[in-house]
């Protein structure tokens, strides 16, 4: 064995030691296990292939980074299952593919280490096409419609039957489109048992301190892509004590996220499957944007604010965002440390993805929404951007992360660029116009 190899595979063992004594005391701390949360997840996550004009995924990529996030996470749950691509925007591509060569991939591969160490992680995780994405057409919520009838909406007529039998935690890291059906359902047919045992847990769907404001809270983008569901959910949880739906604003955000910054570890996520989608999908700003996980971080006990720290009636204020925001900011590290432990036993099967495996699905070269121009590469890369004549006008290196691009100075047209990493090259085309 290589000396390189051999200090290694002790480092691996020593973490993975420390990964057992962690267990074994939180066990000796809490007594008998207790019954885990069910969790059914609804997530607007799509393929980062999938660009939208501009060259932007399609959907943001923080619910790429929080679904790593919850995979590591996955023994403290119940995973009844991970809706993708519930969103309503039109044009979007069904991302199976990605899920399972990704996902279900990594997932699979690091299991039997996280298990051995840990001990709970289910044999697959349920992922599932969502019922309002079929087709080419998207559904969005429509108050006037009683939602019956749930024949071909599966994704909801199978968390309604769920909900019939046990109690089950409805996270939703877009919009509500789909839970909203669920309520209008159970309201319409009486099905106050599937009620009474769904809790709603919302991320961002509104906010007094970002996107939003005190003036305008619901001016925030996973209200705004169905706001008719938005809508109807919030004003429903006030009236009904039996919806009981919790709004965590920005919490995510800028709580978990903020507090993430200068984390001294990043590195070492990369050397197992599941730490590289957390740690390559979306790293904007230093920083691993997993902000839709506040919804399950709020039912892991001794992170953040606790689920109680919000009222069930879907209100919120400013205070208790704020509240929230610090408790998450002062935990951040903490959280990152908890993911990186179990990471770090994945990596025991010292196989990670190929670096043009990253690079291949997660390479962004954008214009983005407030018309800058950005190159975003889940390693380290050099890029080269040409003028429209063939001439080399912007080039350098990138760390892993996104910079961007000064094409104050260019005239209009399109610019091809190459982003070499990995091993390989990316080419995408920017357009500048007037």
């Amino acid at each position: 064995m290589k000396p390189e190899q051999q200090t290694t595979t002790t480092n691996l063992s020593l973490r993975r030691g420390l990964a057992a004594v962690l267990v074994t005391l939180a066990l000796a701390v809490t007594g008998s296990a207790v019954a885990k949360p069910n969790l059914w997840v609804y997530t607007d996550l799509s393929d980062p292939r999938n660009q939208r004009s501009g060259g932007h995924p399609y959907n943001d990529p923080d619910d790429i980074c929080t679904l790593a996030a919850l995979l590591l996470q996955a023994n403290r749950f119940d995973i009844h299952a991970v809706v993708y691509a519930s969103n309503t925007r039109l044009g979007l591509a069904d991302p199976t593919a990605f899920i399972q060569e990704t996902f279900a991939a990594a997932y699979r591969h690091d299991r039997p280490y996280l298990e051995r160490t840990f001990g709970g992680y289910q044999r697959e995780i349920p992922f599932k096409l969502s019922s309002i994405n079929r087709g080419g057409k998207p559904r969005k919520f429509n108050p006037r419609e009683d939602y019956r009838d749930l024949t071909s909406l599966d994704t909801v007529r199978e968390l309604v039957e769920l909900a019939s039998r046990e109690p089950v935690h409805v996270l939703n890291w877009g919009p509500l489109t789909e839970s909203a059906m669920a309520v209008k359902h159970c309201l319409t047919t009486g099905n106050f048992t599937a009620l009474e045992n769904m809790t709603f847990i919302s991320h961002w769907t509104m906010s007094f301190i970002a996107q939003g404001s005190p003036e305008t809270p619901y001016a925030v983008a996973n209200c705004r892509d169905d706001a008719l569901a938005c809508d109807y959910i919030h004003q429903v949880a006030a009236a009904f004590p039996s919806v009981k739906f919790i709004e965590v604003g920005s919490t995510g955000q800028t709580g978990i996220v903020n507090g993430t910054a200068n984390f001294p570890r990043n590195e070492e996520f990369m050397a197992s499957r599941l730490g590289q989608i957390f740690m390559a999908s979306k790293f904007y700003h230093g920083k691993p944007d997993f902000s839709d996980g506040a919804t399950f971080w709020l039912l892991a006990e001794g992170y953040g604010p606790g689920i109680d720290h919000f009222r069930p009636d879907g209100t919120l204020d400013q205070a208790t965002e704020e509240a929230a925001r610090d408790a998450f900011l002062a935990d951040g590290h903490a959280i990152m440390d908890n993911l990186l432990l179990r990471s770090n036993v994945a990596a025991e099967a010292a196989n990670p993805f190929p670096d043009a495996f990253l690079a291949e699905r997660f390479t962004y070269v954008y214009q983005f929404l407030n018309g800058r121009y950005y190159i975003y590469v889940p390693l380290d890369a050099t890029y080269e951007i040409f003028s429209p004549q063939g001439e080399r006008v912007l080039h350098g290196s990138l760390p892993r992360g996104q910079r961007e691009l000064d094409f104050e100075p260019l005239p209009p047209g399109d610019y091809p660029v190459v982003v070499r990493l990995g091993g390989i090259d990316r080419r995408f085309t920017l357009t500048k116009r007037n």
